[in-house]
């Protein structure tokens, strides 16, 4: 006797996934809807059930409640059809799409794919590898991703201000946003600007920082003004530049002539 019910080749179950809030923008729910329904319709394909999760496709199906509780509505249902907008959303790895695909296999259940990447049959050779395929580009897909933001993650962070190594204090005329990224800050901005204008005007490390000293009410240290003058990170076009590089230079150029005299 066999222990599975009789599935219904005209019904199915929809399955919606997204990894994260970004992605919940990009790929969202809605937009997968209406490529499952618009499929569904074109096929006349009846939706039992509709589940929706926000999980890595990377993971097995053992820890996605909501595609184990797709394959228990279609045994329920009597759905002979996993609906899946296409296949990432199904899964992002090799290895999660073949257990999902092997899962439902074993249920009778087929997973088609909305945007018509489906093989002509699920029982042949040619079939089989096709599908393979699919998933084995989604995983490929997923990878160039991953490797593209580090990239971008790598160049800002290249360019951003440098702080101390493990984190620690930014250098001053900036500050940490609350997402932990870098951005200028006015108030201290302001008093970086100060400190070039000084020493752009004639004075010297000490000579400046005896006046921000008596300029801002709290005690200025040669060897701050001297750091401030010496960090690049100023001048560096884009949004965390402070000082123009005309300025940076006339500064050098000022402390230079003084070390000549």
């Amino acid at each position: 006797m066999n222990p599975l019910p009789t599935l219904d080749p005209a019904l199915a179950v929809a399955y919606r996934r997204v990894s994260s809030a970004e992605q919940e923008t990009a790929s969202g729910p809605e937009r997968q809807t209406r490529a499952i329904r618009k499929f569904a319709s074109a096929r006349a394909l009846t939706i039992a059930a509709d589940y929706f999760e926000d999980r890595s496709g990377t993971l097995p199906m053992s820890e996605r409640p909501a595609l184990s509780d797709a394959l228990s509505a279609c045994l329920q249902h009597g759905a002979a059809v996993l609906l899946v907008e296409e296949p990432g959303r199904l899964a992002r790895d090799e290895y999660a799409a073949h257990d999902a695909l092997r899962s439902f296999g074993a249920a009778g259940v087929r997973v088609l794919y909305a945007d018509g990447r489906n093989a002509s049959r699920s029982d042949d050779p040619a079939s089989m590898l096709q599908e393979s395929i699919g998933h084995s580009l989604a995983a490929y897909d997923r990878r160039v991703i991953v490797a593209r933001m580090k990239a971008g993650r790598e160049s800002k962070a290249s360019q951003a201000p440098r702080s101390r190594a493990h984190g620690g204090r930014l250098p001053l005329g900036y500050r940490r946003t609350r997402a932990g990224g870098v951005e200028v800050d006015p108030d201290s901005a302001a008093e970086v600007a100060r400190v070039f204008d000084l020493v752009r005007g004639g004075a010297s490390i000490r000579k400046a920082a005896e006046a921000m000293s008596a300029e801002t009410g709290r005690p200025w240290m040669p060897t701050t003004v001297a750091r401030i003058v010496g960090r690049e990170e100023y001048k560096r076009a884009g949004e965390w530049r402070i000082i123009h590089p005309k300025v940076w230079r006339a500064a050098h150029d000022a402390l230079a002539a003084k070390r000549k005299r």
